[in-house]
């Protein structure tokens, strides 16, 4: 669901959240459907507020990202 060229809408609604917390600086316009850099930015963004480095902030959400990221 969130990887490279990927249209859906809960690409929208993670990028609707990362705005929502703050996380959203790496969009111009949007966020909308299709999975971009500006949406792993984000994703990345958020994950490393968590406390999370390296391959753990890869800005791919995973259950446990989408879980905070929600919470």
């Amino acid at each position: 669901m969130f990887r490279p060229g990927a249209d859906n809408a809960y690409v929208t609604r993670l990028g609707r959240q990362l705005v929502k917390k703050g996380f959203g600086a790496s969009y111009t316009r949007g966020p909308g459907p299709r999975w971009g850099e500006a949406d792993r930015r984000g994703v990345q963004a958020f994950q490393r507020a968590q406390g999370w480095r390296g391959g753990a902030a890869d800005g791919h959400p995973g259950p446990e990202t989408w879980r905070r990221l929600f919470s």
